[in-house]
C-alpha cells in the first residue's frame, strides 16, 4: 500500500480513537485528567495499528483501559473504514512527556 494512503488511514484512525475517548470513555477526565493520542502508526502490510497515548494521571493503566474497550473501538473502525484488511489495534503508552519533563528538571538543577 502506498505511503499516502497509509498516512490518510493513520489520520482517520487518530480521529476515531480521539472521538471514542471523549465520547464513550466514562469518567476519563477524573481518572486520567488529560488524555492525548500522541502518535498513530500503521504497519505497511496493514496488520497492526499502534496507537500511542499519554495522560497526566494514572498513565500506567491508560493503555490497559483502552485495550478493555478495544471491541467497541474496533466496531467503529469496521463501520467507518472501507478497506479489505482491518489492522489489529494495539495501545502503547507514550512516555516521551515523562522523559521531556525529566530533562527539564535536570536542566533547571544545573542552571
Amino acid at each position: 500500500m502506498n505511503q499516502e494512503r497509509i498516512r490518510k488511514l493513520e489520520r482517520v484512525s487518530r480521529e476515531l480513537v480521539t472521538n471514542f475517548i471523549f465520547e464513550e470513555l466514562e469518567d476519563s477526565e477524573l481518572t486520567f485528567w488529560i488524555i492525548s493520542v500522541t502518535w498513530v502508526k500503521i504497519s505497511s502490510d496493514l496488520s497492526y495499528l499502534d496507537i500511542y497515548v499519554s495522560s497526566l494521571l494514572n498513565c500506567n493503566i491508560l493503555a490497559k483501559t483502552l485495550a478493555k474497550h478495544n471491541y467497541a473501538i474496533q466496531a467503529k473502525f469496521n463501520k467507518i473504514l472501507n478497506i479489505r484488511k482491518l489492522p489489529r489495534i494495539r495501545y502503547r503508552y507514550d512516555d516521551s512527556w515523562a522523559v521531556w519533563q525529566e530533562v527539564c528538571e535536570i536542566i533547571n538543577k544545573v542552571t
